[in-house]
């Protein structure tokens, strides 16, 4: 989080300013100072629980910093504390590779009472939180105190956002994406993050049924292309007629896959079907999507689980973003493999929210400006 265009700022906006990160150093200053009185440093720790808690995109822009965890304490046995649920296939359970812990502990619908026995029990001397981004200040002191009952050693807790002057934040404030703020965060404490280290849990399995799927469409010897039309939130779903008439636009000299999950299919009904255009929306897990995905030239993605798995796998990317949230936070890597859409000159713009009426932050976003950004894309 830093500022843009310093010499460029007006006054109100730069008063604003001084109080958000006023607001933000005093309330990491309060949070790093019950770290320290709460907690030891452990030199050689024997066993670590990292908590990281979010659904596919967390725990996607997570793993490099796990496992520059895992190569930082290479002895240590090594646990996570996730929310996701042990069936779940969003779960870092399904998603990370093996190599990289030893087990994975879920508490969806345990009692705090009982998570506490049974993270005393494997007696952690070290705690590494890996904190979701609009973390505030009550929250970490809360999770501050609960894990002093499991270690004695422990860091991880910073405050990276702040909920007001949000109009000021989208103008003149930069946000790293949630790779890279963890990864700095990690740099904190002396343990240095490969950003593009996404080891991911590829199994023979799921490389099998994937290379049988690819069958139905690389007889034809086109390139392909991948559309992910669905979000978890529908405000963060680009109009399906918008897909459609991008679609109409490639199906004749490329393959298009349409990859979601199973919800995405009340989507994907609605669109035109025909010759080259296949869906497998709830028909592979993440884990499978993301092969999918890396055999394909270019996605075009709304901001949702899928999306983070097609840079993930190394595949060029055009991501779709609502005005909802601050910029910046969940974009794709900042690197030439990505293009990414979000309108700033909107009214409502940062409102938060979990529902909206008209998506207009999406309608601004013209399927033609997709369109051209896609062909200079297959073109280099």
């Amino acid at each position: 989080m830093r500022i843009l265009h310093r010499k460029r700022i007006p006054l109100p906006a730069r008063i604003k300013l001084a109080l958000i990160f006023a607001n933000l150093n005093l309330g990491n200053a309060i949070v790093l100072f019950f770290e320290r009185l709460l907690f030891r440093k452990v030199p050689d720790p024997r066993h670590i629980l990292i908590f990281r808690t979010g659904s596919l995109g967390d725990n996607v822009c997570a793993i490099p910093s796990i496992a520059a965890i895992r190569k930082r304490y290479p002895d240590a046995r090594l646990d996570i504390l996730v929310n996701s649920g042990a069936s779940n296939l969003v779960s870092l359970e399904q998603l990370l590779h093996k190599d990289y812990y030893d087990e994975i502990i879920n508490y969806l619908s345990v009692s705090r009472k009982e998570i506490v026995r049974l993270l005393r029990e494997r007696k952690y001397d070290l705690v590494i939180q890996l904190p979701q981004t609009g973390s505030g200040i009550s929250r970490l002191l809360r999770d501050l105190f609960f894990f002093r009952l499991i270690s004695k050693g422990g860091f991880g807790w910073r405050i990276s956002s702040v909920p007001f002057f949000r109009r000021t934040q989208e103008k003149y404030v930069q946000f790293d994406n949630e790779t890279k703020r963890l990864g700095l965060l990690m740099q904190e404490y002396g343990i240095p993050v490969d950003l593009d280290n996404y080891q991911m849990n590829f199994t023979e399995e799921d490389n099998r049924i994937v290379d049988r799927v690819c069958r139905s469409f690389t007889q034809n010897n086109r390139q392909t292309l991948a559309f992910v039309v669905g979000a978890k939130r529908p405000q963060n779903r680009w109009p399906a007629m918008y897909f459609e008439e991008v679609i109409n636009e490639f199906r004749e000299n490329y393959n298009i896959l349409l990859v979601g999950g199973s919800d995405d299919t009340v989507i994907t009904n609605r669109l035109q079907k025909g010759e080259n255009i296949f869906d497998f929306c709830g028909k592979l897990t993440p884990v499978q999507s993301a092969l999918l995905l890396k055999k394909c030239i270019l996605v075009l993605s709304n901001d949702t689980g899928p999306m983070h798995l097609a840079y993930a796998v190394g595949t060029p990317l055009v991501a779709i973003f609502s005005s909802r949230d601050f910029p910046g936070k969940w974009f794709p890597p900042d690197n030439s493999q990505s293009r990414v859409y979000r309108s700033s000159d909107v009214h409502c713009s940062l409102c938060l929210s979990e529902t909206c009426a008209d998506n207009i932050c999406m309608q601004l976003i013209k399927p033609s400006m997709i369109i051209n950004q896609m062909k200079a894309m297959l073109k280099t």
